[in-house]
């Protein structure tokens, strides 16, 4: 980072600093390391929408991004001139604060401030709160910078439209009021942010909520060396974070510190350091498995702009499963897999596919709802497949349901996810997600819909399919192996109560 760039403070920046000015601070000195493939969607689509959204808009002058003293010369000029009653990415600078505007139209006197967003507008009307904060920011800079702007207004994905219908694929929504109030808000603290931000020492910290979202509390701030924060316990809103701030930690807190059951779990786990189980549970549970049993695990994506006729913004997609059939505990798994080609419609052949895979079991094992949701949803979309997809929901089982009811470990940190249980109960190094190359399903999908939209070189596409093969078949094994823990831990238990 170099000093020049220490003189501008950017949205990111700013809206770090608004949780906390140390975040802000780190933000501003922090490069951009290597994006990830969910990163790399993400930023695909988003340049994508901004494209389309542009042109629903209508035609309007496209203002130069780089190098800032061109950019915020030509909007200056563009603004100036009566010709121009659209402009494109308009740069303001103001106080040390830079913002970009998606979009400016001419109303009268003044300008309609436009901010684009890949997402889909609500229903019932509401918007999301970081939408108004990104176009608040824009708001606040424009105004400080001398910008006429009356009105505010986002862009947003249309929630009736369906691909190959006649509804438009995006809408206005109109933001004026909530985007002022909150521009306000901004304004009475951008100096104090702004000069904290751009100091050469970070600014003082302290213990707050929103730390627990921040990549920097471990490692450069209040969170080095604690291995307890209070944000373990499960489903803690900040209402009760900040009543219990003073301590600082869970290894802190009274004995009798007011708690849900759930939080109760992981409080009393965490102090005592060592593993609780509630085994008539765990047996209730586990008794509910019947041999045979298949393991499915999906990966899914959700394209802004949809793929397939009469397709929603947004739509979830499976489009890879792995299943692990296996016909006793501790029996040999027999693998199956499926992933997507890159073109055509693929759902069905999914569905149908997997149906054939998984009927030869008395269980489907899952970990979380997340397969039940998307089988729901397919069967709805497949109706004459309706009927087999019910009857396979019947057969499911929720592993993960065993982590939240009947074991609990203090290794766990308060999760449950596959990801944190799985190396605390079977530390396998084979059974390692760290190694593989894609490794979390932000860059499965992120992977699948680059390739799908040919977004990467074609050469890579054979290796990188392999990648996430790999990475689903290990859900899936994981799976596996976490039944066959918590099936010992059962028996075990079973044996010392039989002494």
């Amino acid at each position: 980072m170099s000093e020049r760039d220490l003189e501008r403070v950017s949205k990111r920046v700013f809206l770090d600093a608004w949780e906390c000015d140390a975040r802000g601070w780190y933000a501003a000195r922090a490069g951009d390391g290597p994006a990830g493939f969910g990163d790399q969607w993400r930023f695909w689509v988003g340049h994508e929408v901004q494209r389309l959204a542009q042109e629903w808009l209508g035609a309007g002058d496209l203002m130069p991004l780089a190098p800032i003293g061109e950019a915020l010369e030509a909007t200056h000029a563009a603004m100036a001139t009566s010709a121009a009653n659209r402009v494109f990415e308009a740069t303001f600078l103001a106080d040390a604060m830079v913002a970009r505007a998606d979009a400016l139209e001419r109303t009268g006197d003044g300008w309609r401030l436009i901010e684009i967003k890949s997402g889909k507008a609500a229903e019932h009307g509401k918007v999301e709160k970081r939408y108004i904060d990104d176009v608040a920011f824009t708001l606040m800079v424009a105004r400080r910078a001398g910008a006429s702007i009356h009105e505010v207004a986002l862009v947003l994905l249309n929630p009736e439209y369906r691909r190959g219908g006649t509804e438009p694929l995006f809408v206005r929504v109109d933001v004026t009021t909530a985007a002022s109030l909150r521009a306000h808000q901004f304004d009475a603290r951008a100096t104090a942010l702004t000069h904290a931000v751009l100091e050469p020492e970070r600014p003082p910290v302290e213990l707050r909520f929103a730390c627990r979202k921040c990549a920097h509390y471990t490692k450069q701030c209040v969170g080095i060396g604690v291995e307890d924060p209070l944000w373990l316990l499960p489903r803690l809103s900040e209402k009760r974070f900040d009543a219990m701030r003073s301590y600082g930690r869970i290894r802190r807190l009274p004995a009798d510190v007011e708690l849900t059951e759930p939080q109760r779990r992981v409080f009393d786990v965490l102090r005592a350091g060592k593993p609780r189980q509630d085994g008539r549970e765990l047996t209730k549970l586990l008794a509910k498995v019947r041999w045979p049993v298949a393991y499915v695990d999906f990966e899914t994506v959700n394209p802004a702009l949809p793929w397939f006729e009469g397709g929603a913004a947004h739509d979830v997609l499976p489009f890879q499963y792995s299943v692990h059939l296996v016909h006793t505990l501790g029996g040999t798994p027999e693998h199956h897999e499926y992933l997507a080609p890159l073109e055509g419609d693929w759902r069905e052949s999914f569905v149908e596919r997997l149906l054939q895979v998984v009927q030869p079991a008395a269980s489907v094992v899952v970990y979380s709802s997340y397969e039940k949701v998307r089988l729901r949803e397919l069967a709805e979309r497949f109706p004459r497949h309706a009927d087999a997809i019910d009857a396979v929901i019947a057969r499911m089982f929720d592993l993960e349901v065993v982590f939240k009811q009947a074991y609990w470990h203090p290794g766990f940190e308060g999760r449950t996810s596959i990801k944190r249980v799985l190396p605390v109960l079977v530390p396998d190094e084979t059974l390692s997600y760290e190694s593989l190359p894609v490794n979390n399903g932000d860059d499965a999908l992120g992977l699948f819909g680059l390739m799908r939209m040919g977004a990467l070189d074609p050469m890579s596409t054979t290796p990188r399919r392999e990648e996430l093969l790999r990475y689903c078949a290990l859900d899936t094994l994981g799976m596996v192996h976490l039944h066959r823990a918590v099936a010992a831990l059962m028996a075990d238990t079973e044996h010392a109560e039989a002494e």
